[in-house]
């Protein structure tokens, strides 16, 4: 009863000098009359007052009229507004009421300094934009890229931050607050952030403005990011549309992008697989909208200071948030999180991004928390719910990819091979066909040749047929792109009968870019070796030989050589088992075989069981071609190694081959001459041969000699002392009575005859030759062989730093002297 006779006296008081506008002043003793008494009588006009609160100026209160605590609040804020104070409802039964002061300082700037903001942010957005332009070669149309990025960048960027800035302050108002609008925050800098929007800047706190209620705090919050999500998700959409399947003229890697979740999904269902394609050059205004995609769904995140946060808060209850027990919860998920994050994240703003998140909830005292000023009331269940599902779709199906831009490391590499096969099983002697697809592995258009070669014991035994060209080994391609594949059938025919592996080797020969790819060719029905080649191991003078057989009944093995025998026990039980030959000095120059690549043949090979014979075998030894001893990385061509119109053909690393096409860069031979060749490089050989020429080949790889015709020699290179024998070369069998020793360095080297085998005889060669060879100049070696007639022989010659040996090899045949 004293508290409303005191409020009615004040009340005729106030009306009283508002009637008489009397201007002199009331004095009123402050130690009866202060401020807690006069928001005392303030407060008990709109609630019934009870017993005082924890805090200053708190009491515990009750509705007048009828009316509940929530709309008295409203009533009590709008007489307090111009005074500078403000009341709020804390969640609590009875509920209490506080009333203080309005926070200041909530105004971060003035509405020119936010247009001049705008103005420079827009001049910043262009200026990434730009770049967008000219690197996709987006310009053209008479508009310069300045203009193209601005329309079909900046534009779109700025009008949609409009409409989600006008979206805010309008959801706001609706619930009696003033917001202000928002502002952009740009990196220019594209190579480092290429979206330009990086965040948004409030005219105003948002923690510092007194919300009504947390509806009103969760409808204010969820309205960006909303805008930005659905803003960006269809300028993503229209700028792949707006984006050729077909790549631009790029002089350097371009930027990969990615879309969230529900763009992918349906542009994917609009364009297919194009999309893909697209999303390697994409429109500016695709990147705007991958852009605004990313800040929509970043801000819509629980990280303090942050819509999503705020919306947590109105989802869950200030009070609720207060608890320590939600506070743990909460920091051990952004822990969590931050973890997984650091650990799996392959784009550094995930990590920057997880590292604030967890900064912010590893600092609680500088959490910023949103003034709600009816806690009392809470918040429906309707909207909570609507609340949590605006959450959602945006968390979810706006989730941007793992890796939302990144360059591509190989854009323009060549063919990719990754589908191709990698071995062939033939069941029987039928035909095989299969798929060869042809597809880039970077963006750029891809031309070249495919060449096709079967090595093995037996390859003019294949039939090897392809739908590209009538050419018996060469297939052209023209123009492949991401979109415009090739499909090759090719059709394998396998010998008769029993074979044993081989290879089919493909050389993808794109200038540049060459590649090899090699698919083995087996039969699942033989007894026989698993690989197409022996492997030799050790050197040329003691060369051992290995591989693995494979049978399933066993027997004895048989070598049929001389100059060969078994290392391991020659009865095989059957199964899988490594076979391996030591070869006696000469085993590698004996051999009088050769396959296409210049590979000798290894002996006679096969397996006996009772009165059956399986085999023989007799396969190519790998690493066993002729030889070319370079020094200094340049070799000189011998006089007699090459014809006018013969290609050089030279690689470090891979198989030999000859050119794909007329493709050799031609060389004038009239004077001296030199070239540098580097991989898969070929040069033909013009004129009268008449200059002196040298290459350039390095220390190792190949080198190929082809003709017209397309017969091609192979030679090993290796690092030594060059020195060249003629006919055959280093470390080959020489079938003359007389050959010649070049003596190509520049000192002087010793030469030295050294005698191997087995003869019963001594007196089996007739030798004539030099001790000694001049730097320069070159020796004649005549080897006759004399004696007994039936002896294996071979001839060869080594050089190295001691200087050059001739060797001379005899052997008693398999069956004896």
């Amino acid at each position: 009863m004293i508290r409303q006779e005191q409020g009615s006296n004040l009340t005729s008081l106030e009306e009283g000098l508002r009637v008489n506008a009397v201007t002199e002043e009331i004095l009123v003793d402050s130690e009866t009359w202060g401020t807690r008494e006069l928001l005392e009588v303030i407060a008990s006009r709109f609630f019934d007052l009870g017993n005082e609160g924890a805090y200053p100026n708190s009491w515990e209160v009750q509705g007048k009229e009828g009316l509940g605590v929530g709309e008295r609040l409203l009533k009590l804020n709008m007489h307090l507004e111009p005074m500078g104070l403000i009341g709020s409802l804390e969640d609590s039964n009875p509920p209490v009421m506080t009333i203080s002061r309005i926070p200041m300082g909530s105004s971060v700037m003035r509405g020119t300094q936010q247009v001049a903001l705008w103005v420079v942010m827009a001049g910043f957005m262009t200026l990434v934009g730009e770049y967008w332009v000219s690197e996709y070669d987006y310009g053209g149309s008479g508009i310069s890229e300045f203009g193209l990025s601005f329309f079909f960048f900046t534009v779109p960027v700025m009008l949609s931050l409009l409409l989600a800035s006008y979206c805010r302050v309008v959801v706001a108002r609706k619930f009696g607050i003033e917001v202000g609008h928002i502002s952009p925050i740009v990196f220019p800098i594209p190579t480092w952030w290429p979206f330009g929007i990086v965040g948004l800047l409030g005219q105003r706190k948002p923690d510092l403005i007194p919300i009504p209620n947390r509806r009103a705090l969760g409808s204010i919050e969820v309205s960006v990011p909303i805008v930005l999500f659905f803003s960006g998700s269809i300028l993503t959409i229209f700028g792949l549309m707006m984006t050729p399947s077909d790549p631009p003229g790029l002089t350097s890697a371009p930027t990969v992008f990615d879309t969230n979740l529900i763009t992918g999904y349906l542009v994917e269902s609009w364009i297919g697989g194009e999309s893909e394609i697209r999303l390697q050059w994409l429109h500016p205004t695709g990147i705007a909208g991958v852009g605004l995609s990313i800040v929509g769904w970043g801000l819509m995140l629980p990280i303090p200071g942050l819509p999503g946060d705020r919306l947590l808060h109105a989802i869950i209850g200030p009070s609720e948030m207060r608890q320590g027990s939600t506070q743990t919860s909460i920091f051990l998920i952004v822990l969590f999180v931050m973890v997984f994050v650091f650990a799996t994240a392959k784009w550094t703003p995930w990590i920057f991004l997880a590292f604030v998140a967890a900064w912010q909830r590893f600092n609680p005292d500088s959490l910023p928390q949103p003034i709600i000023l009816d806690e009392h009331f809470g918040l429906e269940e309707r909207f909570r719910s609507r609340f949590v599902a605006i959450a959602s779709v945006v968390l979810l199906a706006g989730m941007p990819g793992t890796v939302p831009s990144y360059e591509m490391s190989a854009y323009d590499v060549g063919v990719s091979t990754e589908t191709w096969p990698e071995e062939l099983i033939f069941e029987t002697d039928e035909t095989v066909e299969f798929p060869l697809v042809l597809e880039p592995r970077g963006v750029m258009p891809v031309s070249g040749w495919l060449q096709f070669r079967v090595e093995g014991a037996e390859p003019v035994e294949w039939g090897v047929n392809y739908s590209c060209s009538s050419s018996p080994s060469i297939c052209r391609f023209d123009g492949l792109t991401q979109k415009e594949n090739l499909e090759l059938t090719i059709s394998i025919s396998p010998p008769e009968n029993y074979f044993s592996p081989h290879l089919l080797r493909i050389l993808v020969d794109v200038s540049g870019f060459e590649v090899e790819h090699v698919i083995k060719l087996t039969s699942i029905r033989n007894e026989s070796f698993s690989e197409p080649f022996w492997d030799l191991r050790g050197d040329y003078e003691t060369p051992i030989i290995c591989n693995v057989m494979k049978s399933v009944e066993g027997g004895t093995l048989v070598v049929d050589s001389p100059y060969w025998e078994s290392m391991n026990d020659s009865n095989f039980s059957g199964g899988t088992r490594e076979v391996c030959l030591q070869g006696h000095e000469g085993a590698l120059q004996n051999s009088d075989s050769f396959d296409q690549q210049g590979r000798a043949f290894g002996p006679l090979f096969y397996l006996t069981r009772e009165n059956e014979t399986i085999g023989p075998w007799t396969m190519p030894i790998k690493s066993s071609e002729r030889l070319i001893q370079v020094s200094g990385g340049s070799w000189t061509i011998p006089n007699d190694f090459v014809v006018a119109g013969d290609t050089l053909a030279h690689s470090a690393f891979g198989s030999p081959f000859c050119q794909s096409g007329d493709v050799a860069k031609q060389v004038s031979t009239g004077s001296n001459w030199s070239e540098e060749m580097g991989n898969y490089s070929a040069i033909r050989l013009m004129g009268n041969l008449s200059g002196k020429g040298s290459i350039g080949v390095g220390q190792e790889g190949w080198l190929a000699k082809c003709n017209s015709e397309g017969v091609m020699e192979t030679f090993r290179i290796i690092d030594s002392v060059d020195v060249y024998v003629h006919p055959s070369g280093l470390s080959r069998g020489i079938n003359a009575e007389e050959f010649i020793i070049i003596n190509r360095e520049n000192v002087g080297m010793d030469l030295s005859l050294e005698w191997h085998g087995d003869s019963p005889q001594s007196e089996i060669w007739e030798v004539t030759m030099k001790d000694w060879v001049e730097a320069g100049n070159s020796t004649v070696i005549t080897a006759k062989p004399i004696g007994l007639s039936n002896l294996e022989r071979a001839v060869w010659v080594t050089a190295d730093e001691s200087g050059i040996t001739v060797h001379l090899s005899a052997r008693c045949p398999w069956g004896g002297c």
